[in-house]
């Protein structure tokens, strides 16, 4: 599996929901509530969108401000170097980790463990593990596997579906497109990536897929300037998607002032990357859009 899972005791409900072989919410009908924090934005993204956003006491400080409308409004916003102490005045049922805060902040899951809270520690997902991650998930919030799953396929479905129309109506061929993860060195998306494999399902032709991971399991690649200008000489490029967030904090505006970039024949467009490269439902739901609009728009 593309993501690990440590646990703590976890919550009785859940704990009999799972010995007697279904989630909370087949074994005695309507889930029942949990205090939830969640201290990674793709965990945050992922709750709310299995129906379980309310219950969230507390969330990463990093979480986009632009989701705030979908999280309780006394949510609290806790740094990633939040004591221990702070969490279990929430009196949380569930925490969600992802291995990165148990690295930035090493005493953080054994004093919660020791305090007897249900402790999960789940990196993200790769594009093919996260029906399994999304599974998962709503077991330990017991909101009902089945319907996970479900979500999972009927949204894919709809933005091959979508695509296709699109393309269809605006008689547009596949576009060739070029993702800018970052601007350092010209960082594009790895091959199998869930940056590449959404291109592909919203209709697009990776430009890079020759790219090499910067390491095992790594979701960027460096791609450079110069490869860049060979698909302008072969006329292989359609599209410059620019993926903006902490990874790559740059605007269309620097983009354009670059001195190559007036030569290039490509339409220039930006995606916030919560939306292109976070494995979330709401992500992919709101990035299929923006890249149908991108790939087959006026």
């Amino acid at each position: 599996m593309a993501y690990k899972i440590k646990m703590a005791l976890p919550a009785l409900l859940i704990s009999l929901a799972l010995l007697s072989g279904c989630s909370a919410e087949e074994g005695f009908g309507a889930p029942v509530p949990l205090r939830v924090v969640s201290l990674y934005p793709g965990h945050t993204d992922n709750i709310v969108a299995l129906g379980a956003g309310d219950w969230l006491v507390a969330v990463s400080a990093s979480d986009e401000s632009e989701r705030s409308s979908l999280l309780p409004p006394d949510v609290r916003r806790l740094p990633i170097r939040t004591g221990p102490e702070a969490i279990l005045a929430l009196k949380p049922d569930v925490v969600l980790l992802r291995s990165l805060v148990t690295q930035v902040n090493p005493h953080l899951l054994g004093v919660l463990e020791r305090s007897g809270v249900a402790v999960h520690v789940i990196d993200p997902p790769s594009w093919d593990d996260f029906e399994d991650y999304l599974i998962r998930l709503a077991e330990i919030l017991g909101t009902g596997p089945k319907d996970a799953r479900e979500k999972l396929k009927n949204l894919r479905a709809d933005i091959a579906q979508n695509a296709a129309r699109a393309a269809l109506s605006n008689k547009k061929g596949s576009p060739r497109v070029f993702l800018e993860a970052t601007s350092r060195e010209l960082h594009t998306c790895a091959p199998g990536s869930w940056a590449a494999r959404l291109i592909e399902l919203a209709g697009g032709i990776n430009a890079a897929s020759g790219a090499a991971p910067l390491r095992k399991g790594s979701s960027i690649a460096p791609w450079g300037v110069e490869r860049i200008l060979e698909a302008v000489n072969s006329a292989e490029l359609d599209v410059y998607l620019v993926q903006q967030g902490a990874m790559n904090a740059v605007t269309l505006n620097e983009v354009i002032a670059r001195p190559w970039f007036a030569i290039l024949n490509a339409r220039l467009a930006a995606i916030p990357e919560s939306n292109m490269s976070r494995p979330s439902l709401l992500g992919l739901e709101a990035g299929g859009k923006m890249l149908i609009e991108i790939f087959y728009g006026e």
